[in-house]
């Protein structure tokens, strides 16, 4: 049995076990080092989180053992735990996290990345953002900085706020807020009309072929996960790759920073930053704009 740490959120302790282990050998990040990270940024984290169904990657014995996706709710979690059924042909129970206590307890659990879709549990039907994840072709970050800048851009004109985020993995995220007033399949021609505006006037730059041969070195403009049931990382999680890197709100003068990727911020960057300059998406979930606005905008003209 491994070393054991307790942590205390109001009236719920949460008990965390192997806090030894060592989660990512390549640079020595424990699984104590993920529970202390996950317990200090809760209070930025947790709002992306709250309220919506969960789906966690866990490592059980470490990054380089092989991890798994887990969206079930467990029948060993505790009743504080808050869950949600959803419907549809097969339903399922989802585990949704509220607070710190919930988030530092299914860290203990192995879950090292935390991924979420677009809508809340109040209202499954109506995302209240837009993602469009930016996907390169190996070794041209630079397009991915080209493109988010057209993207935002573009949002600006349709009276849309965008914010960016590294992923942590290989490309950028620009999350547009909306006001919750659309259905997937408003926010599915919202897409579509993006797309083709972007990939008309940035031929160079863009791309919606899913098939890596097909794409001629464009950047992969994938709306994908603008669909009920898809889910997108969390800002502030962890990454289940070498380094222990984080999806991490960016400002958008850092997106211009030719040094920038998109796993470069780690584990032990996140506190200093938040120190220093705060949480650049301290306000995404007040700025949420029209959908239907933006397709009557881009349709008519």
């Amino acid at each position: 049995m491994g070393e054991t740490r307790e942590y205390t959120f109001g009236d719920v302790t949460v008990s965390c076990t192997n806090v030894d282990r060592v989660m990512f050998p390549d640079c020595g990040v424990t699984k104590g080092d993920m529970l202390a990270y996950y317990a200090d940024i809760a209070e930025v984290m947790v709002p992306h989180l709250e309220k919506r169904a969960l789906t966690m990657e866990r490592f059980t014995k470490g990054v380089d053992k092989g991890g798994f996706f887990q969206k079930h709710f467990q029948k060993h979690y505790p009743d504080w735990l808050e869950k949600v059924e959803t419907r549809g042909k097969t339903p399922v129970i989802f585990p949704v996290v509220n607070d710190a206590a919930g988030l530092v307890y299914l860290s203990n659990q192995g879950g090292v990345a935390f991924h979420v879709g677009t809508s809340r549990i109040t209202s499954f039907a109506n995302p209240d953002s837009v993602v469009f994840d930016l996907d390169p072709p190996e070794g041209r970050f630079d397009l991915v900085r080209k493109a988010a800048g057209a993207v935002r851009r573009l949002m600006e004109r349709l009276e849309l706020t965008a914010f960016v985020k590294t992923t942590g993995s290989k490309g950028l995220h620009v999350v547009v807020p909306t006001d919750g007033s659309a259905t997937y399949e408003d926010v599915h021609a919202f897409c579509k009309l993006v797309a083709t505006r972007l990939c008309e006037k940035h031929a160079d730059i863009f791309t919606t072929e899913f098939y890596k041969k097909d794409r001629g070195g464009r950047l992969f403009l994938d709306v994908l996960r603008n669909t009920l049931g898809a889910t997108v990382i969390v800002p502030y999680s962890l990454r289940g790759k070498k380094g222990a890197p984080v999806a991490v709100p960016l400002t958008w003068d850092e997106v211009d920073d030719p040094e920038l990727a998109a796993d470069a911020i780690k584990i032990g960057d996140v506190r200093a930053r938040l120190d220093d300059a705060g949480d650049p998406w301290a306000d995404i979930h007040d700025v949420g704009g029209s959908v239907a606005s933006a397709i009557g905008e881009l349709e008519g003209g």
